[in-house]
């Protein structure tokens, strides 16, 4: 192999790995911004809740580190009741925030699946 040839494959090499890392860097970007999009769009839909909002908003700073939860998570990240965590998940539910995954009666999962799905897609 001459010393040009392999010159040749490792600025092939190079520009392969630098495009690939503008294209992770572009949809981190493009990640980051729909993030703060629906950041924006959810505490807003919150500060409807009246006197729950205050607690709506720690409930959100729970979930975008944490995206599913029960009524425990809530209850014991939020230092509230049974009942308040349950009627704040409940909400949640009605604006969209949260969405029920287990399909039980007791012991349900909740998913704030529109912020999950960011990173799937």
């Amino acid at each position: 192999m001459s010393p040009e040839t392999h010159s040749d494959d490792l600025i092939h090499w190079i520009r392969f790995f630098l495009n690939g890392v503008a294209q992770t860097a572009a949809k981190g970007r493009d990640v980051f911004r729909q993030i703060l999009a629906l950041r924006t769009e959810v505490e807003q839909a919150v500060l409807g809740l009246g006197k729950r909002a205050r607690t709506a908003r720690s409930a959100l700073n729970l979930l975008y580190r944490q995206p599913l939860v029960n009524a425990g998570d809530v209850e014991q990240a939020l230092s509230i009741s049974t009942p308040t965590a349950n009627a704040l998940i409940k909400a949640m539910m009605e604006l969209g925030i949260l969405v029920e995954v287990t399909g039980q009666q007791r012991f349900r999962s909740y998913v704030f699946e529109r912020y999950l799905k960011l990173f799937l897609s």
